[in-house]
């Protein structure tokens, strides 16, 4: 109520009840403080009322803060339906990813999938990922893969008329039905220097010459496989690196106990330092049968395998027999699947192993 609400010839007692019954002095300052409350204040018992007023409830199954819900899913609500949103949802998870579409002439060119910035934190991001993700796209399109690590999409035979196939299938697998295709992929890498005693317990030590002349060759001469021509170390490195190639190899995986997790099946290579081959640190190794500085002993670990387990330490374990006749061919072997064999260069690691995640270990043993 103000002066202005008064009739031009209100008397002077009808102005002094007005000011005196004038509420302004005693509610102005609410109607300032409420003006504003929910944007700024933002009172915790408000919090609930304020994320359905805004439509925001189907983020509550991904997201646990409330807070969390308002400041970012406003933004993310206005770019629903776009690239954006995807992005923003994905922020929300604490990730981050490069989408990317399929070539319109496919004619799955809706389903798309997402290089993402690392490999998932703990297994149940993925379902975070995926709920928000599927939220923020149009509803013609599907999230089909996820990725980081390790990427191997299906071969693809052109554009002639054979070009309407795909050959084969994208690397990854499913958790559940329905939901998309996960590609994740770690490398760890070990550097050893195989000593005499590695040598030794293996059986092909052989001893140093101490020079060219055949008369100072102190090892047996019906197991010198070298020719005469070649220079002695050298002839010793082919030795060592024909020997050790020989041999079955298996990569162990123990936890913080030392008990056995699991074994892998490995291939070992006699190489040398190159400008490509295999990428070990900063460096190419390639395969080399005549000059080796070592061997590359690697091997990759396929999906599920030592679920749910953490490994604390690897090692290589050589010449060992598979303890079940009637698994040939196995990749991954139980902790009493192998028996025998010598086992070099153990070294501290941590892998938790996962379902959508294939660890790539790699051993550069030198001579």
């Amino acid at each position: 109520m103000t002066d202005q609400l008064l009739p031009t010839n209100a008397t002077s007692l009808e102005t002094a009840v007005e000011a005196a019954c004038d509420p302004t002095s005693r509610v102005t300052p609410g109607i300032e403080v409420i003006s504003g409350w929910k944007h700024s204040l933002r009172p915790p018992d408000l919090l609930p009322f304020l994320v359905h007023e805004y439509g925001l409830d189907i983020l509550l199954p991904y997201l646990d803060n409330l807070s969390d819900i308002l400041n970012q899913g406003l933004p993310w609500s206005r770019a629903r339906g776009t690239h954006d949103a995807v992005a923003l949802g994905l922020a929300m998870t604490g990730y981050s990813g490069l989408l990317v579409d399929p070539p319109a002439r496919r004619l799955a060119w809706a389903e798309f999938q997402i290089l993402l910035d690392r490999v998932r934190d703990v297994p149940a991001d993925l379902d975070r990922i995926s709920g928000l993700v599927d939220l923020s796209v149009p509803v013609r399109s599907t999230f089909r893969r996820g990725v980081h690590g390790y990427d191997f999409p299906a071969a693809e035979t052109g554009y002639t008329r054979l070009g309407d196939c795909i050959v084969g299938d994208d690397s990854g697998v499913h958790l559940k039905h329905g939901a998309p295709k996960w590609s994740f992929g770690r490398s760890h890498q070990v550097e050893h220097t195989l000593t005499e005693a590695d040598l030794t317990a293996l059986g092909i030590w052989i001893p140093d010459v101490p020079s060219e002349q055949w008369v100072d060759m102190d090892f047996p001469w019906n197991t010198a496989d070298l020719k005469w021509s070649e220079d002695v170390e050298l002839a010793r490195r082919v030795s060592f690196g024909a020997a050790l190639a020989a041999m079955t190899c298996w990569l162990r995986f123990a936890d913080g106990e030392g008990a056995t997790i699991g074994y892998r099946l490995a291939a070992c290579r006699s190489v040398a330092v190159g400008l490509n081959g295999y990428a070990f640190g900063s460096d190419f190794y390639t395969p080399s049968l005549t000059s080796p500085i070592g061997v590359h002993v690697f091997a990759r670990t396929d999906w599920g395998d030592g679920f749910s387990q953490e490994a604390a330490s690897v090692s290589a374990v050589f010449g060992a027999d598979v303890a079940d006749p009637s698994r040939p061919g196995a990749l991954w072997l139980d902790p009493a699947g192998l028996s025998g064999g010598t086992e070099v260069a153990s070294y501290p690691i941590s892998i938790v192993f996962g379902e959508t995640i294939r660890e790539h270990v790699q051993f550069l043993m030198r001579f």
